[in-house]
């Protein structure tokens, strides 16, 4: 999944636009799908994820890996939500 964790709409934005036109889809569809914005925000889709089903998830962050995934581990997965296991 895509990666950018950010607390700035603006960065946010303009990360998903870019996203949106490399992959030729729009950003509106990306958004919901996507872990592009705030911590909450990535915590919440990762939340539906696991209540659905899915137990992995690959990260790819679109820049500044370990800065990402040190954001990834400290900030949005202690956010996310237990799902009782199936």
């Amino acid at each position: 999944m895509w990666l950018w964790i950010t607390q700035s709409a603006s960065d946010a934005e303009r990360v998903l636009a870019a996203l949106a036109g490399v992959l030729r889809r729009d950003r509106e569809e990306l958004r919901p799908r996507v872990c592009v914005g705030s911590a909450e925000h990535c915590a919440e889709l990762l939340t539906r994820y696991a209540a659905v089903g899915c137990r992995r998830i690959h990260f790819w962050p679109v820049a500044e890996e370990p800065r990402q995934l040190s954001l990834l581990a400290d900030r949005v997965l202690p956010l996310v939500k237990d799902v009782p296991a199936e």
